[in-house]
C-alpha cells in the first residue's frame, strides 16, 4: 500500500484529492499547514507527499528543501497554480519528484502518484513543453548536455537506477559493487551534469533528453534482472 500525505491549507482541495484516491491502493493522511505537514511527515512516514507549492505559513520551496533532506525516500509531488518555469526548476532543485498543475484531472494525478512511487519524474505536459523548448538557451543545460557526453557506460546505468527510484544499497546490489562506489558515482554524476541531489540529476537528465521516462519503465518494470526493488 502507498502512503501518501497531502498538504495543503484548503480542506476543499483535500477532500478533492481525497476522494480521488478512493478505492485505490493508497493510504491518505493530511495536513492543513506546513509546519503540520512538515510533523506528519515525521510520524506517519509516507511514501509520497502532495505539496501545494504556495501554503501560506512556510515557502513552499523551502518545505520541499526540508523534507527532501531529512526524508530522501519520500517522493514529493508538487501541486501548483503557476506554469512558468522558474518555479518548475526551483521545485526540482529543491527535491520535488514530479510537478501538477492544481486543476490536474484526478485520473493524472493517480498516475503521477504511482510513477513517483515507482521513482520516475512526471511533469505536467503543460509545463514540461515550455520546459524542453527553452533547453538550447539554457546555459546551464548546454552545460550540462556538454558535460552529459562524458557519461561513462557506468554512471549512465547508475543515472537510470536512481531515475527508476532504488536507493544506494539496492544500485549497489543490482550492480555488484559497494554502496560507497555508488556514492562516487553519484558525485561524479552531479558534477557533470551541474546537479545539487539525485532528483536533479534524473530531472536535468531527463531535461537533456538521457533518459526517456517510458523507455526507462519498460526497460526495468518487471525485470529479473533487479534485485530488490
Amino acid at each position: 500500500m502507498i502512503r501518501v500525505l497531502i498538504i495543503d491549507d484548503y480542506p476543499i482541495l483535500r477532500l478533492g484529492i481525497k476522494t480521488a484516491l478512493t478505492n485505490t491502493n493508497i493510504e491518505v493522511h493530511e495536513a492543513d499547514s506546513g509546519e503540520q505537514g512538515l510533523q506528519q511527515v515525521r510520524e506517519t512516514n509516507p511514501d509520497i507527499v502532495i505539496l501545494k507549492i504556495d501554503l501560506p505559513d512556510i515557502n513552499g520551496i523551502d518545505l520541499i528543501s526540508e523534507i527532501s533532506q531529512e526524508f530522501p525516500d519520500v517522493k514529493i509531488v508538487v501541486l501548483s497554480s503557476h506554469s512558468d518555469e522558474g518555479l518548475l526548476k526551483m521545485a526540482f532543485n529543491a527535491g520535488a519528484s514530479s510537478y501538477l498543475l492544481s486543476d490536474t484531472e484526478p485520473e493524472i494525478l493517480l498516475y503521477a502518484i504511482k510513477m513517483s512511487y515507482q521513482g520516475q519524474c512526471w511533469i505536467d505536459p503543460r509545463v514540461s513543453r515550455s520546459i524542453l523548448d527553452i533547453k538550447e538557451e539554457d546555459n546551464s543545460l548546454r552545460k550540462g548536455k556538454k558535460f552529459g557526453e562524458s557519461l561513462t557506460p557506468m554512471e549512465m546505468r547508475v543515472l537510470k537506477l536512481m531515475a527508476f527510484g532504488l536507493s544506494n544499497e539496492k544500485i549497489a546490489l543490482n550492480l555488484h559493487v559497494s554502496p560507497g562506489s555508488i556514492r562516487g558515482y553519484t558525485n561524479s554524476l552531479n558534477l557533470k551534469l551541474g546537479s545539487q541531489n539525485r532528483a536533479h540529476a534524473v530531472f536535468r537528465a531527463i531535461s537533456l533528453g538521457y533518459i526517456n521516462c517510458k523507455s526507462l519503465f519498460l526497460e526495468f518494470s518487471g525485470s529479473e534482472n533487479l534485485e530488490a526493488v
